[in-house]
């Protein structure tokens, strides 16, 4: 009884210690993906700082890299409080494996105690050939081989159970270490947090006082952003127009052929009820002229129409969410939606996509493939391609040169064209909608 309660303790903390393995992967793979984005922001900061006159986009930047910098905290005080809960797990497995170890080992003792008492009495040949008969012989044989297994199972048992407790013991202390380099690496990361916050002070400060310019320039910039919203409206709109167009005629000429079909059946009925009126009631010697078969219409089959193509496209690209690639190399120097202004106080913007920091000159690929649905150029964003994918369309905004036409397929990870500068640093601005509803663009990319 006391085993089985022992067994079913263990397997409860192994079940246990499996969930942790599994949050320590997906922790593991996070911090991975965070130290990839504050190296990419690094790079970008340490080109910016050698620049004389400080700029917005070195506010953003620094912006990122605190935002990245207070997950990599966040991400090593989970792994402060996982490592606690694996040590908790690892103290509870080796309490039950300690219990176990104590009752094999009573148990082991009691089997030496009760050999040497039987020893003295009688020998292992002594106590099968007093044996009556030939199978009470095997009978006892069996018995010895039983015991004598059962004796080396304990043995091997107790041995297994020992070197476990020792595994368990150095997993321990290792995680002990662990939690001392990890609250070490917060520390630490702490101070560097506080040093980007300071650098932030003085650049917002300095930047603070060239307000009436930022003011300016945040005009200009959603002007910008207000003409490309129109831009796509009124390219979704024409093309939802041609889709609903298109499905008119098609509907229009279904109903045309089967008015003439209905038609052709009816003179065809006429012609056969006339032809029964006007044939001799008297029999004649003359054979039936044969009439010649009907060929059989060919079956009329039509190309999908734009609205068809666009539910495949729809569902195939919904698909996809959380897995797109993404349209360039870089990190996320602006967000979705509304959020505060970098640096002016009580001043609110509203990015309908988000932008990409990425190097000069660089390619900007399609996430997905579709049909280049427009082309335009819009003051303060330079090129902008949106691409349609069914009901849903991708924006890439502020391209220096444009590599598709309009009505071109293109693939996924196609070069659609290379990146503009924006404020002086190589940006786009990524958009996805669905119809006229423009979505959060971080929820569709996947990892890079």
């Amino acid at each position: 009884m006391i085993k089985r309660i022992l067994l079913l303790v263990l397997a409860c903390s192994m079940a246990a210690m499996g969930q942790t393995q599994k949050s320590r992967a997906a922790l593991e793979a996070e911090k991975k993906e965070n130290l990839k984005r504050i190296e990419e922001v690094k790079k970008v900061l340490g080109a910016t700082q050698k620049e004389k006159q400080t700029s917005l986009s070195q506010a953003k930047a620094l912006q990122r890299q605190i935002e990245n910098q207070e997950k990599k905290i966040s991400l090593a005080q989970q792994d402060f409080h996982l490592i606690s809960k694996e040590m908790e797990i690892n103290l509870a497995q080796q309490d039950t494996l300690r219990k176990e170890l104590e009752v094999l080992q009573k148990e082991y003792a009691e089997i030496l105690v009760q050999e040497a008492k039987n020893s003295g009495k009688l020998t292992k040949l002594g106590f099968l050939f007093s044996s009556t008969s030939l199978t009470e012989l095997f009978m006892r044989y069996k018995y010895l081989q039983q015991y004598s297994e059962n004796r080396k199972k304990k043995f091997e048992k107790m041995k297994s159970l020992t070197a476990d407790l020792k595994k368990r013991q150095a997993e321990l202390a290792q995680g002990k270490l662990r939690q001392e380099q990890v609250i070490k690496e917060v520390t630490e990361d702490k101070k560097g947090l506080d040093n980007l916050k300071s650098k932030q002070e003085e650049i917002v400060k300095e930047l603070t006082s060239k307000e009436k310019q930022l003011k300016v320039e945040l005009k200009k910039q959603q002007d910008a952003l207000r003409q490309l919203n129109s831009v796509i409206s009124v390219a979704i709109a024409k093309e939802r127009a041609a889709r609903k167009a298109e499905e008119e005629a098609k509907k229009a000429a279904e109903r045309k052929r089967a008015e003439e079909a209905a038609r052709l059946e009816e003179a065809r009925r006429v012609a056969e009820r006339n032809k029964a009126k006007d044939a001799p009631s008297t029999k004649t010697n003359e054979a039936p002229v044969k009439e010649a078969p009907k060929p059989n219409p060919e079956p009329v089959v039509s190309a999908p129409t734009r609205t068809e193509v666009a539910t495949i496209a729809s569902g195939k690209f919904s698909a996809a969410k959380n897995r797109l690639s993404w349209p360039a190399n870089g990190f996320i120097s602006s967000r979705f939606g509304v959020r505060d202004h970098a640096v002016l106080k009580g001043i609110k913007v509203d990015n309908h996509g988000i932008d990409i920091r990425t190097s000069a000159g660089a390619e900007v690929r399609a996430v997905f493939e579709g049909v280049v649905l427009d082309i335009s150029q819009i003051p303060g964003l330079n090129y902008v391609v949106a691409v349609q994918h069914g009901d849903y369309y991708t924006v890439y905004a502020n391209l220096a040169s444009v590599a598709v036409k309009v009505n071109q397929k293109v693939s996924g990870r196609e070069i659609i064209g290379t990146v503009a500068e924006k404020d002086g640093v190589p940006e786009i601005n990524f958009q996805v909608w669905h119809n006229f509803t423009k979505l959060n663009p971080e929820l569709w990319l996947g990892p890079k």
